[in-house]
């Protein structure tokens, strides 16, 4: 005897939200008679969030509320525009975006020879790397690892025995674009909108030493692309254009028919604030000529040290930059790469030495 297993049991599919077109009926796959995109007859259009009739001071904008189907969950979008969008990036939601589950990437067989600069083959590179990455007292694991590495079969001592360890350490842990001011370029990249600025602090001296008041030193270079450059090559790449939420709405549950509808937060795109900057865009005065739609971009900055090596002394303070039009769903997932790059921070210059004093002046002044 087939029994059924109790609900609390049961394992759901998650489903993406429903799309804005009109629903159909997955039995039949035919459009259903009635579609919930249109507001009631007996509603008149809506101008605010807060779902009050009323006319744009522009006298220009009627706005209307949109609303999708129900999803198997009770989730559903409310939508307050004048049409209905034309960019839906919930249609290009599938099952891999809902859960954190990485797939598995077969990667095409490379033909190129592997490049192990700055060590000049194998051998050195992998003696290098045991020396680097194993600490400076060594283990019995640590030796073991380093007699696989001597026994191997591609191990050659010849490769080894003329290798410059010193000139090969001193590569790694320099940074030219500092160093040297003709190669600084190599390092910037005019097509992607970065510059590099000089930072000038101003210090303040006692009136009784050699030269009181205000001195100007430059304490380093801000490696930096402009916020500008970045929005443009967001919105020029056809794939992350798909995933990029143009329009914000409100998001509801509703399990059954009889409930009541309840909003919903988690997506900055869903939040108030969002929807309050969005309507005050739209009612704007119009560019004379320009019927472009008018959008917002909901920019989301975060920094942290790093330290770029285990063999030297190289060390960034990047500060990254994620657009809060895109999911956190997708925002999280490193396999994305939507996180941006947008400047580097530096340290202040080991040739500036002050007496304690001195220094708090500068982080008070």
């Amino acid at each position: 005897m087939n029994r059924r297993l109790p609900k609390r049991f049961r394992d759901v599919t998650l489903e993406p939200l429903l799309l804005l077109s009109p629903p159909y009926d997955r039995s039949s796959n035919s459009p259903l008679v009635t579609s919930p995109l249109q507001p009631p007859a007996s509603n008149p259009p809506i101008d605010s969030l807060s779902g009050h009739p009323s006319t744009s001071s522009l006298g220009s904008r009627i706005r209307r509320m949109f609303q999708s189907p129900r999803n198997i969950f009770g989730l559903f979008r409310r939508y307050y525009s004048e049409s209905l969008p034309s960019h839906d990036p919930e249609e290009y939601t599938n099952l891999q975006d809902l859960f954190n589950e990485p797939s598995v990437a077969h990667e095409p067989p490379r033909d190129c020879t592997p490049d192990f600069y700055p060590y000049p083959n194998e051998s050195s590179f992998r003696l290098g790397e045991w020396y680097w990455s194993h600490g400076i007292q060594k283990s019995h694991e640590s030796f073991n690892n380093l007699l696989d590495i001597v026994s191997s079969q591609h191990f050659r001592p010849e490769d080894v025995r003329n290798t410059k360890w010193s000139r090969i350490d001193t590569q790694l842990a320099r940074n030219a674009f500092d160093d040297n001011e003709e190669t600084a370029d190599v390092w910037i990249d005019e097509d992607d909108g970065w510059h590099r600025t000089p930072i000038s602090i101003r210090v303040p001296f006692h009136k009784r030493n050699k030269n009181p008041g205000q001195q100007t030193y430059v304490v380093g270079h801000l490696y930096h692309r402009t916020l500008v450059s970045v929005i443009r090559e967001k919105l020029a790449d056809k794939h992350d254009d798909l995933h990029f939420h143009y329009e914000p709405f409100e998001l509801f549950w509703k399990p059954t028919d009889s409930s009541d509808d309840i909003k919903l937060h988690g997506e900055l795109y869903t939040s108030p604030a969002f929807l309050d900057a969005h309507r005050e865009v739209q009612e704007l005065t119009s560019e004379p000529g320009c019927n472009l739609p008018r959008v917002v971009i909901a920019m989301m900055f975060s920094s942290d040290a790093t330290h770029l090596t285990s063999f030297g002394t190289a060390k960034l303070w990047p500060c990254y930059l994620h657009f809060g039009n895109e999911s956190k769903y997708r925002r999280c997932k490193p396999t994305c790469h939507l996180c941006n790059h947008v400047a580097y921070f530096q340290t202040v210059s080991s040739n500036l030495s002050f007496s304690r004093f001195t220094l708090s002046l500068i982080t008070f002044y």
